[in-house]
């Protein structure tokens, strides 16, 4: 596990210790398994249209669809954004600071192993995105973080410690 991936999941899992914040990477979970939507780093959503975003907007989204959050939406009834009120009302203040923390290490750690730079068309410079590989990735660090906080018996958050790779 990269230095990047220790810091993603540390955040995740700090933010998953909240009833919330876990319900939260819940919703992001479901969603970017089941949305068919592309999974980006480093920001809500693509602002010229698109359907991809960030683990967060998947969060969104999928809450959107379960009820959990209002739909905001353009003229064209499409749901292309996710008022980060939205999410930081559902969280809380404190936890709202791990999310932004949690889509900083995101975009440190697509950026460093996710992104890779090519030649396109006329030797203009193009990056793209493993992006099978990374929701791989995502995925992985979600389910490893909701199961270090697994509540107990007691309904408590677990305490366990990830072991360091």
């Amino acid at each position: 596990m990269t230095r990047e991936e220790r810091t993603a999941r540390s955040e995740l899992t700090a933010l998953a210790r909240d009833d919330q914040g876990r319900l939260l990477l819940q919703l992001a979970l479901r969603g970017i398994q089941d949305s068919g939507r592309g999974l980006t780093y480093g920001c809500w959503v693509k602002r010229d249209g698109g359907v991809s975003g960030c683990l967060f907007q998947h969060a969104y989204w999928q809450g959107v669809a379960e009820g959990v959050f209002k739909p905001a939406e353009v003229p064209s009834g499409e749901i292309t954004e996710v008022p980060s009120s939205e999410i930081k009302d559902f969280v809380g203040e404190e936890d709202f600071a791990l999310v932004m923390r949690s889509i900083r290490a995101f975009d440190a750690l697509g950026k460093r192993r996710f992104r890779h730079w090519s030649l396109g068309p006329h030797g203009i410079p193009l990056r793209t995105l493993d992006e099978e590989e990374w929701q791989s990735t995502v995925e992985g660090l979600i389910v490893d973080a909701l199961a270090d906080t697994r509540p107990d018996v007691s309904g408590q958050p677990s305490r366990r410690v990830a072991p360091v790779t």
